[in-house]
């Protein structure tokens, strides 16, 4: 019995030093800080105040590792990951940065952590007009009863369908996801067009909805598009380069450690609730990519 209780003593002891070890993480070698692609006009995602959750994600990190967090700026438009993590600056010889955050779960140019936040379209209005708005329909409900409401939603929205179904073709006033202004982002439609009153409720991805809303001078109610099923929620990780396996192992690990103080910082961006999403249409299931 002393002998099974040495050994299993020298068991639990050999198993929590590999725990401790787990969860002290370290730089890679070599490492003397995290280098950031991002955005610089992107909220609520990252700007250069560094007012952003993935900013305040990103030092948290540094924090972490116990290095300083440095970032390369370029637009979040097409062509980001070739001109930012996967390009080599001629005069170092090496990447720009190692880092991109808030990319899609499952994508085919970079290789993604666990997901760390996820979403869905969500629907903003201004308050005391007289009407309450949960759901799309209550739009036509509130256009056939009370005044015909003008809706401002981006090209290719994924409600165009919804709206059209429902009789509201007249109604839908289309903006342009990308404006010529890299310093301007989609929140202008709430900022601007909702705030103004040239439109009378915007539809639009909820993490943008959410934060433009509350930072907005004009009361305005969010409300996440919940009924448009598990498929149109979207989950977001960290992405490397598919080379850098043991960069990404080692975010996965921070992603684990830090998850609370992770959630508590994307909490404070007034991201539409999840609760009560339609089972129906269900995610579809995806391997994930890899190239190896």
């Amino acid at each position: 019995m002393q002998r099974w209780a040495v050994l299993l003593s020298g068991l639990f002891l050999s198993i929590t030093a590999v725990h401790a070890e787990d969860l002290d993480l370290k730089p890679l070698p070599g490492q003397e800080s995290v280098r950031v692609c991002a955005d610089g006009y992107n909220m609520p995602y990252s700007n250069k105040e560094k007012e952003g959750f993935d900013n305040r994600i990103a030092e948290l990190l540094g924090e972490e590792l116990g290095i300083p967090v440095e970032y390369y700026w370029f637009p979040q438009r097409i062509g980001f990951s070739r001109n930012t993590i996967k390009s080599v600056d001629p005069e170092t010889g090496k990447f720009r940065c190692d880092l991109a955050m808030s990319i899609p779960e499952h994508t085919d140019f970079l290789k993604p952590t666990k997901p760390y936040w996820s979403s869905i379209e969500a629907m903003v209005y201004r308050q005391g007009e007289g009407y309450e708005l949960n759901k799309l329909e209550d739009i036509a409900t509130v256009s056939k009863e009370q005044k015909p409401l003008r809706i401002g939603i981006f090209d290719r929205g994924v409600t165009t369908k919804q709206l059209l179904e429902l009789g509201l073709a007249n109604q839908i006033e289309y903006f342009q996801m990308m404006s010529g202004d890299v310093s301007v982002n989609a929140g202008r439609i709430i900022e601007g067009a909702l705030a103004n009153g040239e439109i009378d409720v915007a539809l639009l991805w909820g993490p943008i909805a959410g934060h433009y809303a509350s930072v907005s001078d004009i009361p305005m109610t969010v409300k996440p598009l919940n009924e448009l099923g598990e498929a149109m929620v979207f989950s977001f990780s960290m992405g490397t380069r598919y080379q850098d396996k043991k960069w990404n192992a080692l975010l996965n690990k921070f992603l684990d450690k830090r998850r609370d103080d992770i959630n508590a910082i994307m909490s404070e961006y007034n991201m539409p609730s999840l609760e009560n999403v339609n089972p129906y249409p269900k995610k579809r299931v995806r391997k994930d990519d890899d190239d190896d």
